[in-house]
Order: structure tokens, then C-alpha cells, then sequence
């Protein structure tokens, strides 16, 4: 089964995710930066989905670009969900490398409808 990794730091916002992902995905969460590259190589996700604000500043940014300069996870699929949804910020996590910006409300629906064309996607490259 497709697995996917929800990192964020409020374990409500980690519960909201995986109970809707896990319908379609199993499922891993980490609350932080260093949690997530643990699951990383435990579980290798297809997907990542990543909150830019953690408890140290821009952790999720930091990971993202240490996931695009690492060769084993440079092509692994990163989605950052976070409240911080101004022009700047999303194009500040674009331009790091992430393949995706979720504004916090987010709407389920839309994520886990991405989630599934993008592994299509992948399934349909390989």
C-alpha cells in the first residue's frame, strides 16, 4: 500500500490528515523535523505532506530543501500544508522545491484528491 508521511507538530492537524489519507493511504506521522527523516527511512513515503512552521523556525523549510539535496529523497514528493498562506510563503516553499502549498484551513477533499493523481502520476513514470 502507498505509504504517506504527515509532518506537523499539532497532533490534531496530524490526526485530521491521516484519519482522511488513511481511507485511501496507509498512513505515518512525525511531529518534527528530525521524527520525519526517521520515518523517511523507516517507512519510505511516496509523499510527504509538511508544515512550514514547527518548533524551530522554518524547521519545515529546512527539511525540505535537506530532502532536495539528499539523492535518495530528492524526487520524493513534498506537500507543505500551512497557516502561513501569503504570496511570499508559498513561493519561498515552491521555489525550495516543494511540488505543492496547502493553505491551513485546508479542505480534505482537495488533498487527498491531489495525493491520488500525484502517486498516478508516479505509478504512470515507472
Amino acid at each position: 500500500m502507498t505509504q504517506i508521511l504527515v509532518v506537523d507538530d499539532n497532533p490534531m492537524i496530524r490526526k485530521l490528515l491521516g484519519m482522511a489519507l488513511s481511507r485511501q493511504f496507509s498512513v505515518c506521522e512525525a511531529p518534527d523535523g528530525v521524527a520525519a527523516m526517521d520515518s523517511i527511512v523507516r517507512h519510505q513515503p511516496q509523499i510527504v505532506f509538511l508544515d512550514i512552521m514547527m518548533p524551530s523556525a522554518n524547521e519545515g523549510l529546512d527539511l525540505l530543501e535537506a530532502l532536495r539535496r539528499d539523492p535518495q529523497t530528492r524526487d520524493l514528493v513534498v506537500a507543505m500544508v500551512t497557516s502561513r498562506a501569503d504570496d511570499a510563503d508559498r513561493e519561498q516553499a515552491l521555489a525550495k522545491g516543494a511540488d505543492a502549498f496547502f493553505s491551513k484551513p485546508f479542505h480534505l477533499q482537495e488533498i487527498c484528491a491531489w495525493a491520488g493523481e500525484r502517486l498516478k502520476a508516479i505509478h504512470a513514470a515507472k
